[in-house]
């Protein structure tokens, strides 16, 4: 099993994103912060970084294939769908999207 890069990376190429307003970057380190942070027992953290990534996909184009294609393999060492967009991100984190918080 390969280490996982420093989750530092990605919460710095996440603020990069939000900075800069770039969609598809916000979609993709959001939904590798979720998967990460869930796995680290940081469930509440894990419902915001998914909640970010379904949002910032639902703002990106989804009309065609090359739209919704992944442009990256992995973010984070989080392994990324082939096609990346919010139903898949609907699907892939519905446990985080779906649970109450008070």
């Amino acid at each position: 099993m390969t280490t996982m890069p420093p989750i530092q990376l990605l919460l710095d190429e996440y603020e990069q994103a939000k900075a800069s307003g770039h969609d598809r970057v916000l979609a993709e380190t959001a939904y590798a912060l979720a998967i990460r942070t869930r796995e680290d027992g940081q469930f509440e953290k894990a419902q915001e970084y998914a909640r970010e990534a379904l949002a910032a996909a639902e703002r990106l184009p989804s009309s065609t294939l090359d739209d919704v294609a992944s442009t990256r393999q992995e973010v984070g060492g989080v392994p990324l769908p082939e096609l990346f967009h919010d139903g898949v991100i609907r699907s892939r984190l519905e446990g985080l999207l779906n649970e109450y918080i008070p």
